[in-house]
């Protein structure tokens, strides 16, 4: 090889890259700009194998205290969903334990995880017969008791 066609292969080389450079600085900036965890949910399925619908009911709150709080409740058959994203400040945990002690709702498992200075909280337990029916106002009830 002659020390032209080495030069121009070293700058095609060195043009690449700067492309990947590129493509790569600009996923990082887009990944900078969503902070946010996004929480994604499958379908959801008994143990017989059958599916069942559901809705879902999310919405995000300003709490009193300052607190951003994100809540989605799905509901199926006697059982609840409950998912609370929030910041990690004031013990995210204990409140929303004792919100769901105040709703009488029997907890059956929870999960707690601290993503930077986000709370992702997961419930499923049993609703209380009667007094919540609707998603929504499982959803209200916990945004309002967490408000206080």
């Amino acid at each position: 090889m002659d020390k032209a066609s080495l030069l121009s292969d070293a700058v095609a080389y060195i043009n690449e890259l700067k492309a990947k450079i590129k493509d790569l600085e600009s996923e990082k900036d887009n990944y900078q700009r969503k902070k946010k965890v996004k929480l994604e949910t499958g379908d959801t399925m008994d143990n017989q194998s059958t599916v069942t619908n559901s809705s879902t009911v999310v919405d995000q709150e300003k709490c009193s205290n300052g607190v951003v709080a994100e809540v989605d409740v799905k509901i199926i058959g006697d059982d609840a969903m409950v998912r609370v994203q929030s910041e990690n400040v004031n013990h995210p945990g204990a409140r929303l334990m004792g919100v769901l002690r105040d709703m009488e709702f029997q907890v059956h498992h929870a999960s707690m995880t601290c993503v930077n200075e986000l709370m992702l909280q997961d419930v499923v337990g049993k609703v209380p017969n009667g007094i919540f029916t609707s998603e929504e106002g499982i959803r209200s009830a916990i945004l309002m008791r967490l408000d206080h």
